[in-house]
């Protein structure tokens, strides 16, 4: 009887949750038809680029639904599939431009949302046309994608970043053997270059891997290869949909069979590979991006602007594991990294509930020590309230017994206060004089007012333990009061003014004894003249040498600060480093430091295009964001210029260097705000390490110099541990760069000039001036070996100018002496395009050598116009309006995607060597093919780089290709040469 009391109990205890479920499930949906009809509808459209029940495409979409569903004010969804990775077509895009404009034609859209980048794109160029000019938020786009887009505006979203550190991070902390890492990618476009970054991504890491492409095995070599592999290789999956042989494969088949055959484990770049044999990894999270797209989405429908809304590139990723896969290879789950999420775990009653029950058992917990604490702090409060009551009465009496005026000024806003015994003892009423806003110093007498500001300028300057000064005050009545005024400081932190307070006493009566004894002195001084003008004499040479010895320290404290600190960024300077450097040395004889050398990457071009002014707030905020990543163990200094560097003490091991390196690279990921100007910027960073790397100061300085070097050859935003290999390169790029400084003025450089033929015709085009150096020190030297140094010195800069002179005049020369219509292509550093009169030093030398614009041609890689793109384009559309040709040279091996190659100032697009080599291939055939096609399309000539063979000039020929140039023709000709070649040439 007693169970079966029971068991009714607990029935009718579910029969009431039920009850209260049902009651609030109703009315729920009461309250939001309610709220409902009290605003109007909004619209929101997504767009995704591929079809339904592709899986990234469906991880996104859902991501997107789930959270728009779960907003309190939930909008009308529309979805709509492009399905463009099956048909990539004219066609498609226009049946679907169509559909869309007939299908939302009488529905306002509020919000557009796109996944992958062929719907972002299909809604930047029609959202104004039949979209309303909605609102865009995008996800599924890459940093390339993104700055692919010609005008951002109203437009925000999630960069998908393709970066497989961390996952291989998180395999070596499980496995530290692994040696070799097999990148999985196929050949379509997005393929290429998601293999490219991932596999540039891992080479960049330094950490000895070998890295295999797999992109050129059909499906059945991959599956081959994987079950074979040794225990020192792991396999990195990124999108795969079709083998090298151009066969289409499923994803998730293949990631399966992939799984099941791979002897090793299969690391993934997406989550959409889990449950489709993916060991784990960092994984990009096509449901993430989804919900942080509709959480940016619903603050557009909330009214915020997308200019307030910043594009998000981080935290859209998972570090997942898959327990089957784990079991697999026998790694426990204490092996996993920290933070490591766990799919396909069995259920375990235990560790599903584990959380509830201990944060249930820890919230009383904490509930009673709160109550506990509370009432702990309840009788603190009340004895502290009696002991503030006593000391106000002591205060009171002590101030009315002592008959002394009590001030304070708050530093904040400078208003000051009074107490009452002022305003009796001088006669005015409150605020008469404005004396809250330092009207009180109106009534200070004339003598005394520069003697009373100096005293307080010297407490607040820190060169007096408290403030005291005797001044007069004019009364109301017109009369002068002496007060003897004494206080003190209150500084925050960080050496801020907080607060200013102190007591005034009046010693009017005091002052008058004062005047009487005087008068007394002077009686004397009459009576015994000669001792007191001795005396006086005496008093005077006293005084003096009183007022000397505090003017002398007053003097030696400001000339320490200024000596120790840097003015611009207030951080210690270069002087302050070496003293510290040298007492760590001698008081860490058996400890570890490390020591940063940090120099701002191209802070140079910043201080020139935005002015001085804020190239010197810039250090200031760098400088204060150097201390908001100090860990306590760092001391900070302004060593010179663009140039920083941090002390670390009491390290334990080298991971910690490895650690705090990283977070200050990560540190300068969030840009700058100045004034209404956000600044992005990066900086190279060299360390070296004690004892390791110098046992002394000068030593420990001078190889983290040398390690920032090294770093910003690496690229930007980077860090390097000095090496002792780095000692012999830094000093040969010294010799390098002395040797350089003198080529022009010793007549050690010369031109090469290889030959340009136009492919219709078989005529001479013109030539390709090429540098060559000649040291008597060096011997020749290839331009690989010194334009980089070159640069970096901005020797480039007056190099430059010699080459383009020298060659324009030679061009000319040739005109002269018959040789007419010939055209001269000259190679232009970035260095040369950033300076403000690089336009105008073009048009000087073709003036001066007397050329006509148009046979002139500029070559540009398309690194170049990454550096900046507005100002570089701009400078050569003007050239390129005066008839001067502009050559994109390489073409094919940057990232140039067409709608930035339209953008582009250009006449003429260069293939690269590379393409022209591996002719034989049929991709390389094809792309080249495409490259000349997509060339003329835009009414661009093309010239071929690398032409060596006859099959190479066949090939050439039939795609219709304008120009080629190439060991077939002509290796580069010296100067004294070229006229010779060329008649031999008409002669042949």
């Amino acid at each position: 009887m007693g169970i079966e009391r029971t068991h009714q109990g607990i029935t009718r205890v579910w029969l009431i949750l039920l009850l209260i479920l049902l009651t609030v499930t109703l009315y729920q949906p009461m309250l939001a038809s309610a709220e409902e009809t009290d605003s109007s509808t909004q619209n929101v459209l997504i767009l995704n680029s591929y079809h339904n029940g592709f899986a990234w495409t469906d991880d996104q979409s859902n991501g997107i639904e789930e959270q728009l569903k779960s907003a309190e004010k939930i909008p009308i969804i529309y979805t709509e599939y492009m399905d463009w990775k099956r048909y990539p077509s004219d066609a498609s895009w226009e049946q679907f431009y169509e559909m869309i404009q007939f299908k939302y034609a009488a529905i306002h859209i509020d919000v557009i949302m796109t996944t992958d980048d062929s719907a972002l794109n299909f809604a930047i160029k029609y959202r104004e046309d039949i979209l309303d000019n909605a609102p865009i938020i995008f996800s599924g786009v890459n940093q390339l994608g993104y700055d692919g887009i010609k005008d951002p505006s109203n437009i925000t979203g999630i960069i998908e970043e393709i970066d497989p550190t961390e996952t291989i991070r998180m395999a070596l902390e499980i496995n530290p053997s692994i040696q070799n890492v097999y990148v999985v990618f196929d050949n379509s476009e997005s393929g290429l270059t998601t293999g490219k970054i991932v596999t540039d991504k891992l080479l960049s890491l330094n950490l000895g891997l070998q890295i295999f492409p797999m992109n050129h095995f059909s499906n059945e070599q991959i599956m081959q290869k994987a079950s074979t592999l040794s225990s020192d290789s792991i396999i990195l999956m990124t999108t795969y949909f079709s083998d090298s042989t151009g066969r289409i494969t499923e994803f998730d088949r293949f990631s399966s069979e992939l799984g099941q055959n791979s002897s090793v484990p299969v690391y993934h770049m997406y989550d959409f590979g889990l449950n489709h044999g993916a060991f784990g990894g960092s994984m990009i999270s096509g449901k993430i991006q989804g919900h942080t797209a509709s959480n940016m989405a619903l603050r557009v429908l909330q009214g915020e602007s997308t200019y307030q809304i910043p594009i998000v590139t981080d935290n859209i990723a998972r570090k997942v594991f898959d327990y089957r896969e784990l079991q697999r290879f026998d790694i426990s789950l204490q092996q996993l990294p920290k933070g490591s999420e766990v799919v396909n775990k069995p259920f375990s009653f235990y560790d599903t509930y584990k959380g509830l029950v201990l944060s249930i058992i820890g919230a009383f917990t904490i509930l009673l020590a709160f109550i506990l604490i509370l009432l702990f702090y309840v009788q603190l409060v009340k004895r502290m309230r009696k002991n503030l009551e006593r000391s106000n009465e002591r205060f009171s009496l002590a101030a009315f017994g002592a008959d002394a005026v009590i001030w304070d000024v708050d530093m904040s806003t400078m208003i000051y206060y009074f107490s009452d015994s002022w305003y009796e003892l001088l006669g005015y009423e409150r605020d008469e004089i404005d004396e809250s806003h330092k009207g009180w110093k109106d009534i200070i007498h004339p003598e005394d007012a520069d003697q009373e500001a100096r005293r307080r300028s010297e407490h607040l300057e820190g060169l007096s333990t408290y403030y005291y000064s005797e001044y007069r005050l004019r009364s109301k009545l017109g009369e002068y009061k002496w007060f003897q005024a004494r206080g003190k400081i209150l500084r925050n932190a960080t050496g801020g003014y907080i607060r200013f307070a102190g007591s005034m006493t009046d010693v009017t009566d005091r002052k008058g004894v004062e005047n009487k004894l005087q008068m007394s002195y002077q009686e004397l001084e009459s009576t015994y003249e000669e001792l007191t003008a001795l005396q006086d004499e005496l008093v005077e040479q006293y005084n003096k040498v009183v007022e000397n010895q505090e003017l002398l320290q007053n003097s030696e404290e400001k000339y320490r600060v200024l000596a120790y600190n840097d003015v611009v960024s207030g951080l210690p300077n270069r002087l302050s480093l070496s003293e510290e450097l040298e007492n760590f040395v001698q008081e860490h004889s058996g400890g570890r430091g490390a020591l940063f050398f940090l120099d701002i990457d191209d802070f140079k071009y910043i201080n020139d295009t935005m002015g001085h002014s804020f190239g010197d707030e810039l250090l200031v905020k760098v400088g204060e964001r150097l201390l908001e990543l100090s860990d306590g163990r760092s001391s900070h200094f302004r060593f010179g210029g663009d140039e920083f560097v941090i002390l670390l003490k009491d390290l334990n091991n080298s991971a910690e260097v490895l650690t705090y390196a990283e977070s200050l690279v990560q540190g300068f990921k969030e840009p700058f705000k100045l004034h209404e100007s956000i600044v992005h910027i990066s900086t190279s960073i060299g360390i070296s390490q004690y004892p390791e790397d110098g046992d002394n100061a000068e030593e420990l300085l001078k190889n983290a110099d040398i390690a920032m070097y090294k770093a910003k050859e690496a690229g930007k935003g980077s860090y390097v541990l000095y090496g002792k290999a780095m000692q012999q390169h830094f000093d040969d790029r010294m010799i390098i760069e002395k040797n350089l400084r003198n080529v022009i003025s010793n007549n050690e450089l010369s031109l090469h000039y290889q030959p340009l033929v136009d492919v219709g015709s078989d005529q001479l085009w013109g030539f390709e001036a090429l540098l060559r150096w000649h040291s008597p020190v060096l011997g020749f030297m290839s331009p690989l070996s010194f334009i980089k140094i070159a640069e970096d010195s901005r020797l480039i800069v007056p190099i430059g100018e010699w080459v383009l002179r020298t060659a324009c005049q030679f061009i000319k020369d040739l005109h002269g002496k018959g040789y007419e219509g010939y055209h001269i292509s000259v190679n232009i550093s970035v260095i040369q395009l950033m300076l403000d009169n690089f336009t105008e030093m073009v048009l000087a030398v073709l003036q001066e050598t007397g050329l006509a614009p148009e046979y002139l041609e500029l070559e540009i890689t398309e690194s170049i116009f990454m550096e900046s793109f507005e100002i570089i384009s701009t400078k050569l559309n003007f050239l390129k309006k005066k008839g001067i040709g502009i050559a994109l040279d390489d073409f094919g091996t940057g990232y140039s995607s067409l709608s930035y190659l339209k953008q582009l100032p250009i006449t003429t697009l260069k293939i690269d060597k590379s393409f022209i080599d591996s002719i034989d291939s049929p991709n390389s055939m094809s792309l080249a093919r495409s490259i000349v096609t997509i060339g003329h399309d835009m009414g661009l000539k093309v010239t071929a780089e690398g032409v060596e063979t006859p099959e190479q000039l066949a090939f050439l020929e039939r795609t219709s290709c304008d120009k080629i140039q190439g060991y077939f023709i002509s290796r580069p000709i010296p100067q004294n040469d070229v006229m010779e070649w060329v008649d031999g040439r008409k002669v042949s």
